[in-house]
């Protein structure tokens, strides 16, 4: 009996910690080609792109640009329900060139401190400081993912074109916190 209550409660356990990992995709597209976000992409000033994100269950999404220009703006700081695919963009690179970093943080749990430091920095977006604080803690938010040793992502199909190209996503699984940087060059 004893071992019978053991292996349901250690099955129990299994279970929940399966239960706080995170699935996602992303697709990031300039024109109609899909890019991986896996390498840096280059890109020409005045091109086009958008990305779309996919949870496999509802999760927490930030989304956080860091431009050429060093200015900070948050595209995106709300849930994301699962298995409803959300789009961003229609975003045109300007001048100057440089690079931009996108950041998604895909979460099972509510950042806090994050929320606050967005909350903050919508208050008074040309605050130095407001801008600042939140990128440190985008930055600190990846370094501790990155301690954590995020699993690697896939890249795999998801459909194809009217023309007969295949059309990829990137999918993550595994953790219940990810910090993917996007870096674009143009």
């Amino acid at each position: 009996m004893k071992k019978a209550i053991t292996i349901i409660i250690f099955l129990s356990a299994v279970f929940c910690l399966q239960a706080q990992d995170l699935s996602w995709d992303i697709r990031f597209q300039k024109v109609q080609e899909v890019i991986p976000i896996s390498q840096i992409i280059r890109m020409q000033t005045g091109e086009v792109f958008r990305f779309s994100i996919l949870p496999g269950e509802d999760a927490f999404c930030y989304i956080i640009l860091y431009d050429s220009q060093r200015q900070v703006s948050v595209l995106h700081d709300k849930p994301l329900p699962g298995g409803a695919e959300r789009n961003f963009g229609q975003f045109a690179l300007t001048e100057p060139s440089g690079t931009e970093t996108i950041y998604v943080i895909m979460s099972v749990e509510r950042q806090v401190n994050l929320e606050n430091l967005i909350l903050n920095f919508n208050r008074n977006p040309k605050s130095r400081q407001h801008s600042n604080n939140l990128y440190r803690e985008v930055v600190a938010l990846q370094n501790t993912v990155s301690r954590l040793g995020e699993p690697a992502s896939s890249y795999i199909p998801s459909g194809g074109t009217a023309r007969g190209a295949e059309q990829y996503v990137t999918r993550f699984s595994g953790n219940s916190l990810y910090v993917r940087a996007i870096t674009i060059r143009h």
